[in-house]
């Protein structure tokens, strides 16, 4: 198991967690652009941990990253376009989800 406390990494930055009420992103959506992202065999530099679960036909979203730029690096680079890619070949325009909650990371336990 490996339990740490997390304290800011070089240049300042610290860990986060960011929590995403993804509303009008079905498990089909999330589904369609997470095969394409690919980021089992390919992961964003600086992600952590993702998770994703439905409830009530909706996604919810919380990954824990190195640093908030990470994940809006990630964001802008490789998840709005694919977004945008997947909505096309479906012919749906891609859901504008509210903007995500965005902690300081304190404690994370790892198994």
């Amino acid at each position: 198991m490996i339990a740490l406390r997390v304290n800011p990494i070089q240049g300042g930055s610290v860990a986060i967690i960011r929590i995403q009420d993804a509303s009008g992103v079905t498990r089909e959506m999330y589904d369609a652009v997470s095969e394409k992202l690919d980021v089992e065999n390919d992961p964003p530099d600086g992600m952590i941990l993702h998770t994703a679960s439905e409830v009530d036909g909706h996604m919810h979203i919380i990954d824990v990253w190195e640093s908030e730029e990470a994940a809006e690096r990630f964001g802008n680079e490789r998840l709005g376009p694919t977004i945008a890619e997947v909505g096309r070949a479906r012919g749906d325009a891609p859901p504008q989800p509210p903007a995500p909650t965005v902690h300081e990371l304190h404690h994370l336990v790892r198994p």
